[in-house]
């Protein structure tokens, strides 16, 4: 018989054996003979027992013609017996009352899906004392997972052929919110809503609780921590989580959330956040956008959406560096594919540039510094141009190295602000422009002088014997690191770049650096600069700033186009992809070792200590049971709430994946990372046309 089959007949034989088991223990009586046509049945059938009419052992026997009928009051506590008048006769017959169907109200049924009595709350034991106070920071390592995504696990992350039995006994009607919970709290970057959520053991403590019911094996999977299921934030003050409280019911949660201290709120003694650094902050936006997703009752295709996403902003930001490429005449433009070479050669640094230089640009990058501790005060702005017309028949040596002298940069000063020097989370030296002389400005006047560099001579000196004419007007490529950040400053004071008609595109070095790496987070300019030995004193003033981003963006374009399609080339990729696979089994072997730590306390001294009595909740009263259940009856598939978007410009497109250590499960392995590999292969457009 095939498998499937005998699978489903087993399945329907335990389904039925209770109904089956129910009925009266007797051999039913043939007819004699017969009936004709139109022509009721005589004999026969199963005489049922006295209890299958209603009336009890002890209930005085019903006269002749009467049926006992056993109902139940709504609070299920008393039994009242009543009375049926015997039918009338039909054509002259006698109705078989031992043939009829007698519905026994409240009674248990198979048949009867809501009669089958509630599972009580778990866990059944309360949890222990809390440790932590209200407001108060977790600890770095602690993982979390979002209440409301949990809440919906059953219909997000379950199979069909459970979901509706799991969900009904222990998540729908309130049972799921019926549990004890340690809640905790994290704002936004935004600071536009709270997120809500529950430590990882607690949820692998429900997982428990199903398997041991239904006999499953479910567990928090690496592809559910992927999709933000089980979040590790940043080790910032700002990117933890801090206690909220416990909670009981629906109404308790609700009323907790709506009273979620303020993103100011600091535990007592706790001491001053150091500042947040662009890396920290791209890592902490993608995991709060991943745990808001899961939160949302959408499908099972999320994960591969999220896949696609990625790998289209992974060609977004390869694209970009192959124009930078081009525009600094290290990449041919190629207007046919069908007339383009297998592979493009590496480039010689110690000759000029081999190719043109596509539409003879201008790269302006443009840095702005504020006050820490009010963003809306600008002190400093920096920029720096790089005239591709002078890089003409110049070689760019190492890393661009040649090409940095032709860089010319100017620094204005705010002069109502240029006593505020940020020192708390950053260290500010506005005094420190290494790249020329700084410009003390009005703040009235501070767009103007912007506006200036953003023309010929751009911020070469006109006097200065350039041989570059300043007649013409020019293309522009607007250069930063994240850029989106000094965008939005130069809109502030009065100037929009990205309104002028002669700016081509926006392009970010962070992005580009990722794309020579080969990995999703962003890195900060000072690291950028170190790898690529280039010297970067006094970072955190304007002007610097915008002469080392042109700089380490030289670097990027010059390193790649040296050694692509080249055996070097392959060999840094695949260093790097072995480098995360180590990082990643390091990673497991850390969690590891701290879960198997845990446990260690049974090799200490001690006894013991004195026994714990066992305390158990009073039982809520029918009437509280049922009105608490028509209050939360439906909610349990709600969505948190929305939270703000957050716009971004198409140079950015949003936040992207981070290649997060607590991707990785304890039962699992490296070897189970297949993100890994679509990862590598996702930068590959680089070497391609």
């Amino acid at each position: 018989m095939d498998s499937k089959l005998a699978a489903r007949l087993e399945r329907v034989r335990l389904l039925s054996k209770q109904d089956l088991a129910a009925l009266p223990d007797k051999t039913p009586t043939p007819s004699p003979e017969p009936p004709m046509d139109n022509e009721p049945a005589s004999g026969g059938g199963v005489a049922l027992p006295p209890e299958a009419t209603g009336s009890t052992e002890n209930a005085p026997s019903s006269s002749a013609g009467e049926v006992s009928k056993r109902t139940l009051s709504p609070d299920a506590m008393v039994v009242t017996e009543e009375k049926l008048e015997p039918a009338p006769p039909t054509n002259g017959h006698t109705e078989h009352t031992e043939r009829r169907f007698v519905l026994l109200q409240g009674i248990e049924s198979s048949y009867n899906l809501g009669s089958t009595p509630q599972i009580p709350a778990r866990p059944a034991h309360p949890l222990p004392p809390a440790q932590l106070v209200r407001s108060e920071l977790v600890a770095s390592y602690e993982k979390f997972t979002p209440i409301v995504g949990l809440s919906k696990y059953p219909y997000k992350f379950c199979n069909k052929d459970c979901m509706q039995a799991i969900a009904s006994a222990f998540f729908d009607q309130g049972k799921f919110w019926a549990r004890e919970w340690d809640l905790y709290y994290l704002w936004d970057i935004e600071e536009s809503k709270p997120l809500i959520l529950v430590r990882e053991n607690q949820a692998c403590d429900l997982l428990k609780e199903i398997n041991k019911h239904f006999n499953l094996d479910l567990k928090i999977t690496d592809s559910q921590r992927e999709e933000g299921l089980v979040l590790r934030f940043p080790d910032h003050p700002r990117c933890r989580p801090r206690y909220l409280g416990r909670s009981h019911t629906r109404d308790e949660y609700n009323s907790m959330v709506d009273q979620v201290p303020l993103v100011s709120v600091r535990a007592p003694g706790e001491a001053s956040q150091p500042s947040l650094d662009a890396d920290t902050i791209e890592a902490f936006r993608q995991m709060i956008e991943d745990a808001w997703e899961v939160t949302k009752s959408k499908g099972k295709a999320t994960k591969e959406k999220k896949r696609v996403d990625r790998l289209k902003k992974q060609k977004v930001f390869t694209d970009q560096l192959k124009r930078a490429q081009r525009y600094l005449g290290l990449r041919p433009s190629t207007p046919g594919e069908s007339t383009a070479p297998a592979s493009i050669p590496a480039v010689d640094v110690a000759a000029p540039a081999p190719f043109p230089y596509d539409r003879s640009v201008v790269f302006i990058c443009v840095d702005v510094e504020a006050y820490e501790r009010d963003h809306s005060k600008i002190t400093e702005v920096g920029i720096a141009t790089l005239d591709t017309r002078e890089l003409m028949h110049v070689s760019p040596r190492k890393d661009g190295e040649a090409w940095r002298s032709l860089i010319k940069a100017r620094h204005f000063r705010v002069n109502e602000y240029a006593h505020l020097v940020n020192s708390e989370y950053v260290a500010g030296c506005p005094s420190s422009f290494f790249f020329g002389k700084s410009e003390f400005v009005p703040l009235k006047d501070l767009s103007a002088f912007v506006a200036e560099c953003f023309i010929p001579p751009f911020c070469a000196d006109r006097n200065g014997g350039s041989n570059v004419g300043y007649s013409d007007k020019r293309d522009l490529v607007f250069l930063g690191h994240d850029t989106l950040t000094d965008v939005r400053y130069l809109q502030a004071i009065g100037f929009d770049p990205l309104a002028l008609p002669n700016l081509l595109e926006a392009q970010d070095s962070a992005n580009l650096y990722r794309v020579w790496q080969r990995q999703e987070q962003i890195t900060k300019l000072g690291r950028i600069l170190e790898g690529f030995d280039i010297d970067g004193f006094g970072l955190h003033n304007a002007g610097n700033d915008a002469v080392y981003t042109v700089q380490s963006f030289l670097a990027i374009c010059v390193r790649e186009a040296s050694i692509r399609n080249t055996p070097e080339m392959q060999q840094v990729w695949q260093d790097r992809k072995e480098l995360k696979i180590a990082f990643e089994q390091e990673e497991l072997r850390s969690d590891v070792e701290r879960d198997a730590k845990m446990w260690d306390d049974l090799d200490a001294d001690g006894d013991g200590g004195d026994p714990i009595p066992i305390t158990l909740k009073k039982p809520a009263t029918p009437s509280a049971r049922k009105a608490a259940s028509a209050q939360v009856n439906g909610d349990d598939r709600d969505e948190q709430g929305g939270r703000n978007d957050v716009s971004a410009s198409a140079n950015d497109d949003g936040g992207d994946d981070q290649g997060r250590s607590n991707g990785t499960h304890l039962h699992g392995s490296v070897e189970r990372r297949p993100d890994i590999r679509d990862d590598s292969d996702g930068w590959n457009g680089l070497a391609a046309w």
